[in-house]
């Protein structure tokens, strides 16, 4: 959860049906009959367990309880702490914004020819080439001009989402639908861009975050929500300014360095005139990168050796969960995370030789190669 939904989560929990419970709105109605029988009779009554009385009650109370819960459920949809779905889609409408769809990955196809014409050749908008699974169309028209072998033009993916993300450049080689020449294909660049329709975690962050648009100074949130809104896939937004006028935007996607197509894309959409005020100079990079190393010694107690085996692997996944958790831009390189997550795995105790702990900039991000884990067997204690 990133920290703006955690600020949202700290709001306080509120209830339409004052927390009533299934089991207190039964006991109110028993007693609600108890008290409205003494009062039109003048006679005291006590249903008993097996009173049919009661027992109408009870079964009334079910269709009572559900329609309390449908009227709890009414209220917090319109609560950005509860709101899912099209509820959330319409509580976004108050602030002017639509949910992020799914947008397909692009590259660019290099067309090439297998001998120079003496006219212009066409590629015309929509030719399909293929990789190992996914297609992919040219997004414009093309044209090789006369006397050349090649031309770059920019394709998307027909698949909308992430699948279409990660073929490396060389890899999509196929020419579906032929030309009137013969001509080879492939990608010069990795593709990248592609995304899912944004969650509602995701919309939900953006919804708390959209007043900030209003403003006209570039603020730092302003610019997260534009970065946001551009694309939910960018996990890591870091907004400085080391130089007055000079707006620095370091990016992660999906907790992954960014590919210089969605570096140049970012930048392309925040300086746009409608976006950019105009005494910003705007720069998307991706963070340095500060290199560390892990290497540790940890025991199990004698007490858990018939867990060994699972401690071992929850140990394994311990170290996954620290690299993920260090690999935060601006985050300091902290060990004693590494023993936290470890010693919550089960070890009895670790003994970490690297890393030690580093202080980073806020443009740098900590990446490790792989870990030396080391089990060094029982102990007592």
């Amino acid at each position: 959860m990133s920290d703006t939904l955690k600020k949202v989560e700290e709001y306080p929990d509120i209830s339409f049906i004052d927390a009533v419970s299934f089991t207190e709105l039964q006991e109110q109605m028993i007693k609600d009959y108890e008290e409205k029988y003494r009062e039109e009779t003048g006679k005291d009554v006590s249903l008993a367990q097996a009173d049919p009385c009661r027992l109408i009650l009870y079964s009334c109370a079910v269709a009572v309880y559900q329609g309390y819960q449908y009227e709890d459920r009414a209220g917090k949809m319109g609560l950005l702490k509860y709101s899912t779905g099209d509820f959330l889609d319409n509580l976004a409408a108050l602030k002017g914004i639509s949910r992020n769809e799914a947008k397909p990955a692009s590259t660019k196809i290099r067309f090439t020819l297998s001998a120079a014409l003496t006219r212009d050749a066409i590629i015309p908008k929509g030719v399909r080439v293929k990789g190992a699974e996914l297609y992919f169309e040219t997004a414009e028209r093309g044209t090789i001009p006369a006397g050349e072998l090649s031309a770059d033009i920019p394709a998307v993916c027909q698949t909308s989402g992430i699948a279409g993300n990660g073929f490396l450049a060389g890899t999509i080689t196929v020419l579906v639908d032929p030309q009137p020449y013969t001509l080879s294909v492939t990608n010069t660049e990795t593709t990248s861009g592609g995304m899912e329709r944004e969650t509602d975690e995701e919309f939900a962050e953006r919804i708390y975050l959209s007043p900030q648009k209003y403003s006209t100074a570039g603020s730092r949130a302003a610019y997260e929500y534009w970065v946001k809104t551009f694309n939910s896939s960018i996990s890591e937004c870091e907004v400085t300014s080391d130089v007055p006028g000079e707006v620095d935007i370091y990016i992660m996607v999906d907790n992954e360095l960014p590919e210089e197509t969605v570096i140049k894309s970012l930048e392309a959409y925040l300086t746009s005139e409608t976006l950019r005020p105009l005494t910003d100079k705007v720069v998307v990079k991706g963070p340095e990168v500060a290199e560390y190393e892990i290497a540790f010694t940890y025991y199990i107690r004698k007490s858990d050796m018939d867990m060994e085996e699972s401690i071992k692997s929850a140990v394994e996944t311990a170290c996954r969960n620290y690299i993920a958790w260090q690999k935060k831009i601006g985050r300091d390189i902290t060990p004693s995370q590494l023993v936290y997550e470890v010693m919550k795995a089960g070890a009895q105790s670790v003994e970490i030789v690297k890393p030690v702990y580093t202080e980073l900039a806020d443009k740098e991000v900590a990446v490790t190669s792989e870990p030396q884990i080391t089990y060094g067997g029982l102990r007592d204690g």
